[in-house]
This record gives structure tokens, C-alpha cells and sequence, in this order.
């Protein structure tokens, strides 16, 4: 066999094991060769030298060997075995030295066979096989230095492998996220992962540079890439965001869709900025943690630095995905045809963020109220990011092919209300072509409510005169749409000749490139929509949960959008039954959606009911794919509705459902959690408020057995008046009662 016996194996290796395995572990006689590219730089005596006095002699060192085509490929796949060298204890033979060397003299004496070498079995390569192990199992610099130079050597004597598949479909640099994929969870120092990130940079230069589109850094990819990072907490610009920065210059990585209908995800359930966002929303909450006693100690104040540079890291990446990416020649729509200068976009933010159409909802609210100034910044074609927003319809990907922007159309209004907000003004500013933003939603098709266009109009209503583009209709100044009747709109709208069929030349929206599309032969009219239409949409069973959500950002000023909505979540989370991962698909961008709603209408008690209710069913998500029911404000905000509804049972009952749920899932960090936001003062208070309530009494009893369950966490002593209300609880309803109460008193008093 080619590989060593499992039992020289470590469990807790097992992930990356398995990934190099898939890569070949049967030697096949038959032998594809890649064509042979040039001959390779002869190495200097000098640093042969140096290299060979550094480690145990190699049996490849000296003179030429004649060996088998494969020996190239299974000496890399013996890199799992242990080192026998005496100062390599407890290590593999791929995190030492001279096992690189090995490799690259190999290489070097058997160029025209052994680099070339394809297994007929797995459709490995020699280089596939060298750029996973590398990235998995390199842990300092002196290894990464050695095994760059045998990764150059291989691809000097066979460029042709760089673009070769394997039999999952995998160029050999997607071995390296592959290994960076299966190590994450594997603790490691900074140091070894400083040399990790060395070498994944410098071979994906080495890739990247020889063949840019030898893999496309988009979609399911990019996701898969940014999912594997893991907390990068040494220093901000840390190895991580240099990485990322790397794939964005060379190989064009972007957050935004490059074709039709392209996945998202895995699952296509979330994308990459959503889950970035999410990471770096815990990443930010762990920086200002809590901890009990004195927090001005060494290792609080430690904790606190080291997750505050994973924030701005992780923010970083988000930055550099949000670029649009490089392309060559005239931008598809440009005006005029001319390709305009994109440079300034590296550096605007909330343009960058609003072009893309994929910015969850909460993450472009971040992105706008922390850049408050950028929103009126126009770029180098006179665009304000308003301009781009009331222009999404048919978006130009980077490959030229038209595609339709990833979100609802409800996500172009949630961004106009967002931008609007910051900048009122906007809506009266016109780009360097003279056109105003409510012309360009209108030229998109979009709906009068649902596509933002009330809203453009309600900013500036002068503007709907310049919607038929150069020709003169009159306005009714004095008359606002919303306030009018059906007949009324219709007959404005007529009378405006922006209702009826008429063909003509229209401009359909602002580009990724910045221009406007023209077509001919467009009709020219307003979409008209029902202002209820938002809550018949939300109460559809068959409704996506995507769209459900984006529809509740864009209406979150309407309480019965909210409630509704937050039922279908949590209907949806229910339907996924025992699977965490279903459960998961929902709370990804689910969580923050409920939280908003209860935020947002705070004096609504059916609206934090239905919201709480909709957290309870999503909680077995807390802690998977950058979930965070602490770090999104979920308990924070169900103790809020505890406090401000301490007379409504049901609100008191949903809500100590979902902080039961939350702690049952996220253990003592949840609990105290719950504490240190007074969560457990509301549940006594719901126990004096409702002494007759049978539901209310067991689910608050229910969730205090929950938090007390955990003897990490920091909990409050047991005074006289829960101790007075436990007691009652449990002789008011035994059955329901009786046994927590006995729990929550013992654990309290310490027994």
C-alpha cells in the first residue's frame, strides 16, 4: 500500500487524512503524463549544499536515479507518516525540512517523468497532492520555504498540471482551501499559522500568476474559502485578509455572482458576505465580553484585543469581496461604449456594497451608518450609490452575460429607504448622464411600492417629470400618490404616459459598470402594487424563506409584515423537524430578521410574541455556521420584551420558551449571558406577575432549571422572593411544577 498503516495516524488528523487519501492511495502501472514544459532553472551547489547538511541525507541527493513515474506522487502521500528524524518529535514527515527536499531533487534528476505523472485512479497529480499537504500540514517558515521551492520546481517541469482536475473536479489550488477547509477546528499557534498562510499565499501567487482562471473565485467557492479561515486574532492586516487580498488581485475573487443562476453556497441557503457579516458581529461581541471580577486583568484585556483584530480582519475581507472585479477592454454597458475608470470603487464602500445586490440586509445598514458621508460621494461617473440601487433590474456579470440581481425586488426598496434615510437629498442629484434615480427605477421596472419608487418619489417629487426622459408631462405637484385613490393614481399615471404601452427607447438601469443599458422597443410604465401586497406575500406557504426576510427588512416600519413574517419563520424552522442543519438554513439570516422586528416595534406585544416563538424554533441553530444568538441581540431583546410586556402572559410564555431553548443549546456561556442581561430578575418577575398562569408559571420554572443546570455559569444567589415564588409555583402546580422548583432551589443553595 502506499500509504503508512492507519494506526500511525492521530484521530484528531483524521479530516486531512481523509482529504489526501481521496487523492490517491492505489498505485496504478498506467501512467498520463502531462506535455513537459520547459526545463526547470538548475539549483546553485551552494544552496543544494545548504539544504542537504540541514536534515538526514536523502536517498534521491547525488547522482541520477532511475525511478518509477509515480515515485513523485506516492513520496508526497507518504507525507502523513511519521518523522524519524531526532529533532522532529511528535511531527509528520511533510513538517520537516528535508522531506521537501526530497521531493524537489526527485523532481529535479526525473524532470520529464515524474512531475508529469497523472494517477489513472485518481486523476491526482503530483502537484495536487503537494499543494494540499503543503497547506494542511505546513507549521513553520523553514518548511514553507522548502516546500514553495519544490511546489516551483514541479510546476517548472510541468506547467500543464496547474489547470489538470482531478476525479472530484479540483485544480491542485483548490487543494489548498480543501486543506484549509479540513484543518479548520485544529488548534494552532500563531506562529504555525503565520507559516501556513506564507505558504498558501506564495503557491497561490505562483498559480494564480501562470493561470488567473485556472479556478473561479466565486459563488459556492469563495464561500467555501472564507467559511475555512478561521479567527485571525494576532494583529489586524492579518494573514488571512492578506490572503484574501491575494485572490482578489490575481485571481479575481469577488462576493458578487458572475453567471445565471449560480450557487451561492453549498446549500445555497446564505453567501458569503452574510456569513462573513455574521462572523465578524461574534468576532465584535467577544471584544466586549463580559467576564466576571476584575476586567482590567492581563487576560481579559488579552481576550478582548485578540478578538477586536479578528473583527477588523474579518471586516477586511469583507471589504476586499465587495470590489468589482477586474476586467479587460470596454465595460459591456459603459456609456457610449467607453470603459470608465473603477479605480475609485476599490475605496467606496457603500457603492461597492449597494452594486453588489447581495449585501444582506443587516450588513448594508452596518456599511451605511458607518459611512454616513460616503452615501452623498459620487464616483467617477457621477453615480451616488442611490443611483445604483434604483437601477437594479438586469445587472451585467463580469463574463458579459445578463443576469438578475440574487435578491427580490423588495431588496431594492429595503436599500433606496436605507440610503434615503442617510441622504434625503439624493433623490434630486443626477449622475453625469443627467439622469435622476427615480428615472432609473422607473426605466427598471420597478414597482411603484415594492421597488422603491414612492419612496424616490416622496424624497423629491419633481423628479417623476423627468421619468419619460426628455419629453414634457405635467405633475400635479400638490398630490401625493400614496394619498390618492386607485383611479387617481391610474389617472395621473396616464396622464404622465408612464401607464400604458407605449414603445420607445428607455434606459433599463445603472450597470455593474456604472452605465445604463439602452434597449429598444421598452415599454415605458410604472409596475403598480397593492400596499397590503407585502403581507399577502409573507402569509404564502410556499414563500422562500430568502424573500420572506428580504420582504420584512423592506417593510419593517409594518407591524403586521413583522408578525406575519416572523410566524413564517418560525413555521419554517418547525418544518425542519429534528435536522439542525434545516434548522440552520432558516436562522442564517432568520435571527437578526426576528430581532429587528421586535426592535423595531417594541410596544406590539403580538409582534414580540410571534417573534419569540419564531427564536424558540430557531435556536437549535445557535453556534452553527457563524450563528450567534448572543452576538445578534436574540436574548438581549427577548429579556427587553419580558420587561416592557410583564403583564401579557403570552408574551412572558414565548419569551421563556426562547431563553430556555437558547441556554438548553449554548450551555453556560448562554446562561450567563441571560443573567448578565437581567434575564433572570424577568423570569422571577414573570413568576409574581402571573401566579394563576399554569403555562407561564411551568415555562419560567422550565427555563430557571435550564440556567441553573450549568454550574459554570454566573448565575445570581437565591434570595427570599424567588425562593417565595418557586415554592408557590410548586404547591400552586405540582405536576408541572413541583420537580423544577426542587432543582432550581437545590442548585441555587448550592446543594
Amino acid at each position: 500500500s502506499c500509504l503508512l498503516c492507519a494506526d500511525t495516524i492521530v484521530r484528531s488528523e483524521c479530516r486531512i487524512n481523509r482529504l489526501l487519501i481521496t487523492m490517491g492511495c492505489s498505485q496504478s502501472k498506467a501512467v498520463v503524463e502531462v506535455p513537459p514544459g520547459p526545463p526547470p532553472p538548475q539549483s546553485s551547489p551552494q544552496t543544494v549544499g545548504a539544504k542537504k547538511s540541514s536534515g538526514r541525507s536523502s536517498p534521491f541527493l547525488g547522482k541520477k536515479v532511475s525511478v518509477k513515474p509515480s515515485a513523485l506522487y506516492h513520496h508526497l502521500l507518504h507525507g502523513l507518516g511519521s518523522s524519524d528524524l531526532p529533532n522532529a518529535a511528535g511531527k509528520v514527515q511533510a513538517q520537516t525540512v528535508p522531506f521537501w527536499i526530497e521531493a524537489q531533487r526527485l523532481c529535479e534528476n526525473n524532470a520529464s517523468t515524474v512531475a508529469s505523472y497523472v494517477d489513472l485512479n485518481t486523476k491526482g497529480t503530483p502537484l495536487h497532492v503537494a499543494c494540499s499537504l503543503g497547506s494542511a500540514r505546513v507549521d513553520s517558515m523553514e518548511v514553507a520555504d522548502a516546500a514553495v521551492k519544490c511546489i516551483r520546481t514541479i510546476i517548472d517541469n510541468s506547467p500543464g498540471s496547474i489547470s489538470l482536475r482531478d476525479n472530484h473536479d479540483h485544480v491542485p489550488i483548490e487543494g489548498i482551501f480543501s486543506a484549509m477547509a479540513a484543518g479548520k477546528g485544529i488548534e494552532e499557534d500563531a506562529a504555525a499559522m503565520k507559516s501556513a498562510y506564507a505558504f498558501r499565499m506564495e503557491v497561490a501567487k505562483i498559480l494564480l500568476t501562470k493561470n488567473p482562471s485556472c479556478v473561479l473565485l466565486r459563488g459556492e467557492n469563495i464561500y467555501r474559502i472564507a467559511e475555512s479561515l478561521s479567527d485571525d486574532c494576532e494583529q489586524p492586516l492579518g494573514p488571512t485578509a492578506e490572503f484574501v487580498k491575494l485572490l482578489v488581485d490575481k485571481g479575481g475573487a469577488s462576493a458578487q455572482p458572475s453567471a445565471r443562476g449560480e450557487r451561492r453556497s453549498p446549500e445555497d441557503d446564505d453567501d458569503v458576505l452574510a456569513m462573513l457579516y455574521r462572523r465578524f458581529v461574534r468576532q465584535f461581541d467577544q471584544s466586549e465580553r463580559f467576564f466576571e471580577g476584575d476586567n482590567s486583568r492581563p487576560e481579559v484585556v488579552s481576550h478582548r484585543e485578540k478578538f477586536k483584530n479578528a473583527a477588523v480582519n474579518t471586516f477586511n475581507i469583507i471589504e476586499l469581496l465587495l470590489r468589482q472585479p477586474k476586467t479587460t477592454g470596454a465595460a459591456p454597458s459603459s456609456p457610449g461604449g467607453a470603459a470608465g475608470n473603477d479605480g475609485d470603487l476599490d475605496y467606496l464602500l457603500v457603492h461597492n456594497a449597494v452594486r453588489s445586490g447581495t449585501c444582506a440586509p443587516d450588513l448594508l445598514r452596518y456599511i451605511v451608518e458607518t459611512n454616513l458621508e460616503k452615501v452623498a460621494e459620487k464616483d467617477s461617473r457621477g453615480n451616488l450609490p442611490l443611483h445604483y440601487a434604483a437601477g437594479y433590474g438586469e445587472s451585467t456579470t463580469s463574463n458579459g452575460d445578463s443576469a438578475p440581481v440574487a435578491s427580490p425586488e423588495a431588496y431594492s426598496k429595503y436599500v433606496i429607504d436605507e440610503l434615503l434615510y442617510a441622504y434625503p437629498d439624493g433623490a434630486s442629484v443626477e449622475n453625469a448622464d443627467g439622469t435622476l434615480p427615480i428615472t432609473l427605477a422607473i426605466e427598471s421596472s420597478k414597482k411603484w411600492i415594492g421597488g422603491g419608487i414612492r419612496s424616490l418619489h416622496e424624497a423629491y417629487p419633481e423628479g417623476i417629470e423627468h421619468a419619460n426622459l426628455g419629453e414634457k408631462h405635467p405633475l400635479l405637484h400638490s398630490m401625493s400618490f400614496q394619498t390618492m385613490g386607485e383611479d387617481s393614481v391610474d389617472e395621473t399615471l396616464n396622464e404622465l404616459g408612464l401607464n400604458d404601452d407605449e414603445e420607445g427607447t428607455i434606459a433599463t438601469g445603472v450597470d455593474g459598470g456604472g452605465g445604463r443599458s439602452r434597449k429598444r422597443k421598452a415599454k415605458r410604465k410604472i409596475n403598480k402594487d397593492e400596499s397590503h401586497d407585502a403581507i399577502m406575500f409573507v402569509q404564502k406557504p410556499n414563500s422562500p424563506v430568502r424573500d420572506v426576510i428580504t420582504t420584512m427588512w423592506a417593510n419593517e416600519d409594518d407591524g403586521g409584515v413583522q408578525m406575519l413574517g416572523c410566524t413564517a419563520l418560525a413555521n419554517a424552522a418547525m418544518k425542519a423537524g429534528n435536522s439542525e442543519e434545516a434548522v440552520a438554513s432558516v436562522a442564517l439570516l432568520g435571527v437578526t430578521t426576528a430581532v429587528n422586528a421586535m426592535k423595531n416595534h417594541p410596544n406590539e406585544p403580538v409582534v414580540q410574541e410571534k417573534a419569540c416563538a419564531a427564536l424558540t424554533a430557531m435556536a437549535p441553530a445557535d453556534g452553527m455556521r457563524e450563528v450567534s444568538f448572543a452576538a445578534s441581540g436574540a436574548i438581549a431583546t427577548t429579556v427587553c420584551a419580558m420587561q416592557a410586556h410583564v403583564s401579557d402572559a403570552t408574551v412572558q410564555r414565548e419569551a421563556c420558551r426562547a431563553l430556555r431553548g437558547i441556554a438548553a443549546k449554548g450551555g453556560a456561556d448562554r446562561a450567563t449571558t441571560v443573567a448578565s442581561v437581567s434575564g433572570f430578575t424577568a423570569l422571577v418577575n414573570a413568576l409574581g406577575a402571573h401566579p394563576d398562569d399554569v403555562e407561564v408559571q411551568q415555562e419560567a420554572c422550565l427555563c430557571m432549571e435550564v440556567l441553573t443546570s450549568f454550574p459554570d455559569a454566573y448565575l445570581p444567589q437565591l434570595d427570599e422572593q424567588t425562593d417565595a415564588y418557586l415554592q408557590a409555583a410548586a404547591e400552586k402546580f405540582p405536576t408541572e411544577c413541583s420537580n423544577p422548583a426542587k432543582a432550581i432551589r437545590a442548585r441555587l443553595n448550592g446543594e
